[in-house]
């Protein structure tokens, strides 16, 4: 699966809206994913959307909203359509203040939906329209507008389920708070169930059961986010090679560092390192 790297430009900055007229038969591109929420308005005739193996048919007047990192192709039946383009980790960036700031992202990205429908919704309707409505404008007022439109939106998707808040769990952290502080201080050291449970003194079944119930994941995977999240800081300094970077995040091989890292990201490591910084 191809990554995309979206452009922004630089007076458009996290936003990008582009009209498109699809012939019957044509694929808009191979199947890809990239950081953006894509948002994709059907203006006239219908579009088939393949978003991770599943078929999505979208008709005239009908919207299709794609997650951040989620791949999908587009293919044509005679449409016009409308797609949006928004990196809403750049708007949606709150400063938590606390050592579970990894935990929180964690959350989120593991409970938001793949992709959501919609069909007739005039509350979306409005807000994309006066998106696009301030999208060309060139004065700092308007910027100041197609901001805050912007922020309406997010919160239109948290509305929705499109994206998890974090916050709803996090009053129940403490639960697992030693768990959590165990992991992320020992994530560059190969860690065992046997060795979490024997450190914090919870059963291992309490552990597995409690963790995924607060974040809606295993424990591995939060290992696995962790180590690449950590993997992507030293691969965007250039100074090592990604064999030292899957040792120094604690993976048992190169290969399976590779493995878990085009899951997460949507490209190998080298590939990430030589085009994306």
């Amino acid at each position: 699966m191809e990554k995309e790297i979206i452009n922004f430009e630089k007076f458009r900055p996290f936003i990008r809206i582009r009209n498109l007229e699809m012939v019957e038969n044509a694929s808009y591109r191979g199947m890809h994913s990239h950081p953006a929420v894509e948002i994709v308005e059907v203006i006239k005739g219908s579009l088939v959307c393949n978003v991770n193996n599943e078929i999505i048919k979208v008709n005239s007047g009908q919207i299709i909203m794609i997650n951040s990192n989620v791949g999908h192709k587009l293919y044509s039946e005679n449409s016009s359509i409308v797609y949006t383009n928004i990196d809403i980790n750049s708007y949606d960036n709150n400063d938590y203040n606390s050592e579970f700031i990894l935990l929180y992202d964690f959350i989120s990205r593991s409970k938001s939906k793949k992709y959501l429908m919609f069909s007739g919704d005039k509350e979306l309707c409005e807000i994309l329209r006066k998106i696009k409505n301030k999208y060309y404008e060139n004065n700092e007022t308007d910027k100041w507008y197609l901001k805050a439109y912007i922020y309406e939106l997010i919160a239109f998707m948290h509305s929705r389920n499109f994206i998890s808040s974090p916050f709803s769990s996090a009053s129940n952290i403490k639960r697992i708070k030693p768990v959590v502080q165990y992991i992320d201080k020992n994530y560059k050291s190969h860690i065992t169930l046997d060795d979490i449970s024997k450190n914090v003194r919870y059963g291992k079944f309490t552990i597995c059961h409690t963790f995924k119930e607060i974040t809606g994941s295993t424990i591995s995977e939060y290992i696995n986010f962790l180590r690449i999240y950590f993997a992507i800081d030293l691969l965007k300094q250039k100074s090592l090679n990604v064999l030292e970077i899957s040792n120094e995040c604690g993976f048992s091989s190169v290969t399976y560092f590779n493995r878990v890292f085009k899951n997460i990201v949507g490209c190998s490591p080298s590939i990430y390192k030589k085009y994306i910084f």
